[in-house]
């Protein structure tokens, strides 16, 4: 996977799964010639964007969030990139106007995923990729040990605040049957579903997106800290040397835990599902 690309960009990435998930992403959409179409659903604050960069490729995002569309867009903008306010239920683009399109962490967050995986059907060409990455029902212990033992009792998992974990707002989590049967139901051709990120230091989700990113967005953390490299953090401000950021230990400590998963594959207990999936190639017989 092209970890190095990633890293290249994020050097103080502190989700290994993130970190994982857009190493894959890369690794899937090298197979597009230079200059290719990918549209990104729910592109949040356009991290991707500049990944989609690297690799040469042309890129629109579209996010019905107003809030995190604005860092996209900005971020958009310094890429010669477009992003947009459009709900991926109902896309203004063409039909067959992608070469690829990209989803990832979105399918849980919708009621309904069924119209969402239609229009990203509809928007791609004729034999185009989809790319989705959910989060997995079976997820490690070590992720979210909250959730995880909530869930063993049979108890409702928590998902708002601070100890909401894999859960945050999310209306469900995916096995991988459950998965490549919506993406069938699209009319899209599945491929194997691939298991992410097994082995993790314990309480990671609520150490990255609870303790770390309200100290990071209430400006808790000094911005030497969280400098050159941390994705959302300040890049233009000057970088702390490593062995005097706090930051960069936790981070190294993470990447450390995080190297027991190898390749990443598991048929285990793991925090993401990857897959990819195409639009049926166009038939000779059917009307341009």
């Amino acid at each position: 996977m092209r970890h190095d690309l990633v890293d290249q960009q994020y050097p103080l990435e502190p989700d290994p799964a993130f970190r994982r998930r857009a190493a894959w992403l890369l690794q899937e959409l090298e197979s597009l010639p230079k200059g290719a179409s990918v549209l990104d659903i729910g592109c949040g604050q356009g991290f991707y964007l500049p990944l989609y960069a690297r690799l040469g490729l042309s890129a629109s995002g579209v996010e019905p969030d107003p809030v995190p569309r604005a860092q996209a867009q900005k971020t958009a903008l310094t890429l010669g990139f477009a992003v947009i306010g459009a709900p991926a239920e109902r896309l203004p683009f063409a039909d067959a106007s992608f070469d690829a399109v990209v989803m990832s962490e979105v399918l849980e967050h919708l009621a309904d995923p069924a119209p969402a995986l239609a229009e990203a059907a509809r928007v791609l060409v004729p034999g185009g990729l989809l790319l989705v990455t959910v989060p997995h029902a079976d997820y490690p212990l070590a992720w979210d040990p909250v959730n995880w033992l909530l869930e063993a009792l049979r108890l409702s998992p928590i998902r708002t605040g601070l100890f909401a974990g894999i859960w945050a707002n999310h209306e469900r989590l995916y096995r991988p049957a459950e998965l490549q049967g919506q993406i069938t139901a699209a009319g899209l051709v599945s491929g194997p579903v691939q298991h992410q990120t097994r082995w993790c230091l314990p309480f990671t989700h609520n150490i990255v997106y609870g303790l770390g990113r309200a100290a990071l967005e209430g400006g808790l953390l000094p911005k030497r800290w969280t400098s050159g490299g941390l994705r959302g953090g300040d890049r233009t401000a000057p970088k702390a040397r490593g062995a005097l950021n706090p930051v960069a230990w936790g981070i190294g400590l993470i990447r450390a835990v995080d190297r027991l998963n190898g390749d990443g594959r598991s048929s285990g207990p793991s925090q993401n599902l990857c897959l990819v999936a195409r639009r049926p190639p166009r038939n000779p017989a059917d009307p341009a």
